[in-house]
């Protein structure tokens, strides 16, 4: 199993490896999981194992080469911005109609929604300059869970698929996991379609109801709305979960204190 280190080598080895064609595993930061990524979805599911045209999520950073093809407005595609960057969440949004979708965004789509994963990290900030859109999925064989660390990456995969050792950069004391992917459908707003490590670190600290608590953050960061004062336990307005959601349950840590989520389906 190759192993790239945060080195110029390393960096190279990866970015060669991408440039070829091949899926890379790649750190992201603390507390989510490590992801499999690639230039196409096909290397992604090649190496995990599944089918070429399994769902995966596009990894494109750049909001402003998204948002002419998604149904939001633009209060909701600032919002999107920030639970994509800051809350470094996977969101589910409905695609424009009325706008021809680019065919990189087709391998993330179905059904009339889009899959979006937009981790921005600065130390991977030179991989995804040079190479985004990628695709990216949980990094796990089929049927395993995502792995949390080099060791478990490294076990994952055989020995063509290259990882980024990102150990040190990441809080190892810390429970990890996947991320949580939240929703958007018109006329109801933001739901939570899955769980992940955000609403379980929330659910974990004592607190509930994580989504109408980051929809508040994220409104007293972008329109500069005073934070609402917790009442009950609760903060802001009342979240809507989906059905999956809530019966799927609180996700599951993997740490000192816990194990971890399901992987997600992306």
């Amino acid at each position: 199993m190759p192993v790239a280190c945060f080195d110029a080598a390393g960096k190279l080895a990866v970015d060669e490896a991408l440039q070829r064609g091949e899926a890379v595993v790649l750190p992201t930061p603390s507390p989510l999981a490590y992801v499999i990524a690639g230039k196409t979805a096909a290397a992604v599911n090649r190496a995990r194992g599944r089918p070429h045209n399994h769902p995966v999520a596009a990894w494109e950073p750049r909001l402003d080469r998204l948002a002419p093809h998604l149904a939001l407005d633009e209060a909701e595609r600032r919002r999107l911005g920030w639970l994509l960057a800051v809350e470094r969440v996977t969101a589910l949004v409905p695609q424009a109609r009325d706008v021809a979708a680019p065919s990189w965004l087709d391998p993330a789509a179905s059904y009339g929604m889009a899959l979006l994963f937009g981790v921005a990290w600065e130390p991977i900030a030179w991989l995804l300059e040079r190479h985004a859109p990628l695709f990216v999925s949980s990094a796990n064989g089929a049927g395993a869970l995502p792995a949390v660390d080099l060791r478990q990456a490294v076990a994952a995969f055989g020995p063509e698929v290259w990882v980024l050792d990102g150990d040190a950069l990441r809080e190892r004391a810390r429970p990890h996991a996947s991320t949580t992917t939240l929703r958007f459908v018109p006329g109801r707003g933001w739901e939570i379609h899955r769980r992940g490590i955000q609403d379980t670190l929330r659910a974990n600290a004592g607190c509930s109801d994580y989504l109408a608590d980051v929809l508040a953050r994220a409104d007293a960061a972008l329109f500069r709305r005073p934070f609402p004062r917790r009442q009950d336990g609760r903060a802001g307005r009342q979240a809507r979960r989906s059905p999956p959601a809530d019966r799927d349950g609180p996700a599951r840590l993997h740490g000192p204190r816990g194990r971890r989520p399901r992987h997600h389906a992306a």
